[in-house]
């Protein structure tokens, strides 16, 4: 058995905010980097041996913090595009309120350049595929974004939407035995932070 957990990254100012974040490359915020802290930390009480990350630097900087905790060198953190987020379209950038129903409607006459519910699960199963295959009998890491987590499950079992809600930093687990994937567990996050008090 191939076990994978998808790590969604810490809060950006853009999540905050409400922003469509896709492929910008919006950094953690204070909030994201203590989020990164605890999903490291909750992570490093099991044993991983791979951690894989979307190029985009919130992932990139919320894997490096796991790769800290669970005693894997930063530098064999493998990137893989195949992990990025969604391509919003003409989304980006926007408000969430007013573009999210057309985005979960899927709908690319309101949405140009929106790329597809499908197309995202074609991409993200593929680098699944390639993980378990590379990485037989291993625990694999691979730290993404809400929508590449979105498009993983909804392609393992159609009880899952991109409506599923995601919170920052949270983790997701799924199996690989005999040619199958199998979803364990989702959104768990009950030891991330959601806002820092003010002292």
């Amino acid at each position: 058995m191939t076990e994978l957990c998808l790590v969604r990254h810490g809060q950006t100012d853009w999540n905050f905010q409400e922003i469509i974040q896709g492929r910008e490359d919006i950094p953690l915020n204070a909030l994201g980097h203590r989020q990164a802290e605890e999903s490291a930390a909750f992570l490093s009480q099991e044993s991983w041996d791979v951690i894989v990350a979307s190029p985009l630097s919130r992932a990139v900087d919320t894997a490096r913090y796991i790769a800290e905790a669970c005693g894997i060198d930063a530098a064999h953190i493998i990137q893989d595009e195949r992990f990025i987020e969604r391509e919003f379209g003409a989304a980006s950038g926007k408000p969430v309120p007013g573009i999210y129903e057309a985005v979960q409607a899927d709908d690319q006459d309101r949405v140009p350049g929106l790329e597809s519910e499908d197309e995202m699960r074609a991409r993200v199963l593929s680098g699944m595929r390639d993980l378990v295959e590379t990485h037989a009998g291993k625990r694999v890491i691979a730290v993404c974004h809400s929508h590449a987590i979105k498009a993983a499950l909804s392609a393992i079992d159609d009880t899952y939407t991109f409506r599923h809600a995601m919170r920052n930093a949270c983790s997701n687990y799924i199996e690989h035995q005999d040619g199958q994937f199998v979803v364990k567990a989702v959104n768990v996050a009950d030891h991330i932070t959601n806002v820092i008090v003010a002292k």
